[in-house]
């Protein structure tokens, strides 16, 4: 997201002109470094999965899945079930 705004301010105060600029990791690195950002883990590890239940859930979700066209059905990993939480890290200065 830092990338991306700088990219914006850039463009904003000298249009076209420095187009060429490349925000690449190292300068992120050099601008957190510079302005005392670092990455904090805002929650710990969330509980792991049982994998007994694994044997008797996976039946269900299998009988399930038999009504629908294969056209129909997508992955369902976390990032689709849970795309509204708050992300795990978060950038502060202190």
């Amino acid at each position: 997201m830092i990338q991306t705004k700088a990219k914006e301010f850039l463009q904003k105060m000298y249009g076209d002109a420095n187009s060429e600029f490349n925000f690449s990791i190292g300068w992120l690195e050099w601008f957190k470094a510079r302005h005392g950002t670092k990455s904090y883990r805002r929650f710990g590890e969330s509980g792991s999965v049982v994998i007994e239940n694994i044997k008797y859930v996976s039946p269900q979700m299998r009988a399930k899945l038999e009504n629908f066209d294969w056209k129909g059905i997508y992955n369902m990993d976390e990032t689709h079930l849970f795309y509204c939480l708050q992300a795990d890290d978060s950038l502060a200065t202190k």
